[in-house]
């Protein structure tokens, strides 16, 4: 119940269209200092997930691994999602308190 809290979220804010996905939209947007949370799909290659991981990190956002490249996906309306960048800050806010709450309650990202 509360990953679909996270995901339908994520849908939201596609939405909105303050959200940028694939691997070279997301890096653009992150050189133009745009984004304030970047999600990475748990099944991406530990080096794409480094490479965000550190990004991430150089440039003060979060990063969360969550979901599936399948299920991100499904939330945005694609096939499949492998990283999505988001650029509206309260958006993000919430994402990480429902990312947050969805690990203390134990429930599977």
């Amino acid at each position: 119940m509360q990953k679909n809290k996270f995901l339908n979220f994520i849908g939201i804010c596609k939405k909105s269209g303050k959200i940028v996905l694939g691997d070279h939209m997301v890096e653009k947007e992150m050189n133009r200092e745009t984004l304030k949370l970047v999600v990475v799909a748990t099944d991406t290659s530990d080096r794409i997930w480094a490479k965000y991981e550190r990004f991430c990190k150089e440039k003060g956002i979060p990063a969360l691994r969550a979901s599936t490249k399948e299920e991100l996906g499904k939330a945005v309306g694609k096939k499949a999602a492998a990283v999505a960048g988001f650029k509206d800050q309260n958006q993000s806010d919430n994402l990480v308190k429902l990312y947050e709450n969805l690990k203390e309650t134990g429930g599977v990202l």
